[in-house]
């Protein structure tokens, strides 16, 4: 089995969960992960990064919509544009996938979530139990909850996408659609909002996977030590202790490796440990 990951967005903190993803390829015996990366210019250089199969570093100059005139702190059609881009790696690479996983580079994702989403090409469904019935079609894609309903408009979780690759052409089109065509009204192209949106769109279903068997904890994003003050403090904070540091998940893995946070059953396990051990190196002057 192929499955091909999108990392698309900022590119923020892949210098602490690269290990993490160059890992995934230890982790099954009969399943590669290809790793396409989109994401804006900084500092890092990705060709050190042999687990990346093909990556492409992006200007804000050269997106066809004009981002210097879209507001500050909004990054809906970077989201959209990024995504946009990493998808059109894997279609260049000519590879045909089983199926597509869309992320973002500062996430911590358990490995219950990477079980789960691989098993559900293999289901067993109704009296016929030696058939297996894959979950995986182009009318349906994962994401942590699905859609809700909120003031009216749908709205979804975004740390992660997973579908076939026929849905990931049709999702990934959103920056098309939604920024350049202006499929949808204004109200609805809100970050959450957009994608649950415009998956309901183009006709493809939202289904979420935090109701499934012990799968309530699928992952984790790095959070800088001040967003997790009071949300009173200021517009980034109020983000609950469960999240790690960027100096937390970075000690976990100097000191146990990649190989043991992605053991199965160690999520409650290390979100204690965020939750209970300093945010921030306070021997750091």
């Amino acid at each position: 089995m192929k499955i091909a990951v999108l990392i698309n967005g900022s590119g923020k903190h892949l210098d602490i969960t690269k290990d993490l993803f160059a890992h995934w390829n230890k982790l099954y015996d009969n399943i590669t992960f290809d790793f396409y990366l989109a994401t804006w210019e900084d500092e890092i250089d990705y060709s050190e990064y042999k687990w990346i199969k093909a990556y492409e570093r992006l200007k804000e100059s050269e997106c066809p919509y004009d981002l210097d005139s879209h507001p500050n702190g909004h990054h809906q059609p970077h989201y959209a544009y990024s995504l946009y881009k990493a998808n059109n790696l894997r279609k260049k690479s000519g590879i045909e996938y089983d199926g597509v996983l869309q992320t973002r580079s500062d996430i911590y994702i358990f490995r219950e979530l990477l079980d789960l989403l691989t098993s559900l090409f293999a289901v067993k469904q109704g009296i016929n139990q030696d058939v297996d019935n894959s979950q995986v079609t182009p009318r349906i894609m994962y994401s942590g909850y699905g859609n809700e309903l909120l003031n009216g408009r749908f709205w979804t979780s975004d740390y992660f996408f997973f579908g076939h690759p026929k849905a990931f052409d049709k999702f990934a089109n959103m920056f098309i659609d939604v920024w350049i065509k202006n499929v949808l009204p204004e109200n609805k192209k809100l970050m959450h909002i957009m994608q649950a949106e415009y998956l309901h769109y183009i006709g493809i279903y939202n289904c979420g996977l935090s109701n499934y068997p012990n799968h309530a904890l699928q992952n984790v994003l790095i959070r800088e030590p001040h967003r997790f003050g009071h949300h009173s403090t200021h517009t980034d904070a109020g983000w609950d202790k469960m999240h790690p540091s960027p100096f937390q998940l970075r000690t976990l893995l100097k000191g146990d490796g990649p190989q043991v946070l992605l053991k199965k059953d160690l999520a409650p396990k290390v979100i204690i440990h965020f939750e209970n051990t300093d945010k921030d190196d306070i021997n750091i002057s």
